[in-house]
């Protein structure tokens, strides 16, 4: 039996260093392989590489008449292919030459299967910013089918999917801010009576790190696109409260100050507690770069800490700016083992970061009120 294959790449800049290697990957014999290269940037300039390859060996072309967007230009790709199945490629992405095979092999002991999830690997950490990243997961999250068979979800830059299982189903055009793949896959998953996608390890990519600087924007859209998908089923069976993290408290104390001067509370306790929030929030996660990241750098603690307040920073503004106050706490469980998760759940490190807050909170009274 022949098999076919779409390979859906969106791009704005048409890298051309990117994207040769992607287009001429080696092609598996007994498979139909079929390229959807969609720039959604209708002033590109295109390469007079890809020009040549346009038209060539199922290669095709699309330009966008305007900018849509990250979803639809993948919509575009998914839609304008009739593959039997769906790679989905981020154009900055390096595949390792096998990848195709691999790929293939899976589909041939799996045909039954919702979609292959592979590995996209980032560099060693080169710095401060690039450790703090491996620390929080940032850059590891997409090489779980290194340790798990079976997942609900994973970032697009390298997952294959089974169309037949897809249906009509598509990205959401209004989710721009990097949840759009999480949302998609496990309503996928969902819809196919909780299918997981099977992991397949040996299909490799490998990701650039991101440029200086936009590691802080990205977590930032992550956290208010994490709030965002939260709203949508089938994701909100899967929220949860929990307690509050360092934003959301430091907020609910600013906002107690009104009350307090009100009702001729002293305000010295409202300092105590932010102080002991922020401070157990850093010794925290200065534990958590020694345990996890064997690194006693207090930069790179500090790049933590930054990282992971500004995507929590991104979920806060998601129900701020819309005014929807029972969202404060409301956290996704990402596992979607199990609908409607306990609320307030322990883990080591709200353990260890609520001990210090509570020592911080005696010290700050031992040394001021005696």
């Amino acid at each position: 039996m022949t098999y076919s294959i779409d390979i859906v790449i969106p791009s704005f800049r048409l890298d051309e260093q990117c994207l040769l290697p992607l287009l001429n990957l080696p092609r598996p014999d007994g498979f139909d392989i079929s390229y959807y290269l969609v720039a959604d940037n209708p002033a590109v300039q295109v390469p007079i590489s890809i020009q040549k390859l346009n038209g060539q060996n199922n290669i095709h072309l699309l330009i966008n008449n305007q900018n849509l967007g990250y979803s639809c230009t993948r919509n575009r790709g998914i839609d304008t292919g009739k593959g039997d199945w769906i790679l989905l490629l981020d154009d900055d992405v390096n595949p390792e030459p096998d990848l195709l095979y691999v790929y293939a092999q899976h589909i041939l002991n799996q045909p039954n299967a919702i979609g292959f999830i592979g590995v996209t690997n980032f560099p060693e950490p080169i710095d401060a910013e690039t450790k703090s990243l491996e620390i929080l997961g940032v850059s590891t999250h997409c090489q779980r089918a290194k340790q798990e068979s079976e997942m609900f979800w994973s970032g697009g830059a390298n997952v294959m999917l089974n169309r037949k299982k897809l249906g009509s189903r598509r990205f959401l055009p209004e989710l721009m801010k990097s949840t759009e793949d999480m949302e998609l896959l496990f309503r996928n998953a969902f819809e196919n009576k909780l299918q997981p996608y099977l992991a397949a390890p040996k299909a490799v990519v490998h990701h650039p790190w991101w440029k200086k600087g936009l590691s802080t924007i990205r977590l930032f859209l992550y956290g208010e696109g994490a709030g965002e998908a939260a709203r949508l089923y089938p994701i909100s069976l899967y929220t949860h409260y929990d307690f509050t993290n360092t934003l959301e408290t430091l907020l609910l104390l600013v906002i107690s100050i009104l009350p307090a001067l009100i009702f001729g509370w002293p305000l010295k306790f409202i300092l105590w507690l932010a102080i002991a929030e922020i401070v157990s929030e850093f010794l925290t996660n200065y534990y958590r770069t020694i345990k996890e990241g064997h690194s006693y750098n207090i930069n790179v603690a500090c790049q933590v800490v930054w990282y992971k307040n500004a995507q929590e920073a991104g979920r806060l503004w998601s129900w701020l700016r819309l005014g929807r106050f029972q969202e404060i706490a409301q956290r996704t469980d990402g596992s979607f083992r199990k609908p409607h998760p306990q609320n307030f759940r322990f883990n080591r490190w709200k353990i260890i970061k609520l001990v210090i807050y509570i020592l911080i909170i005696a010290l700050l009274y031992i040394v001021i009120e005696f």
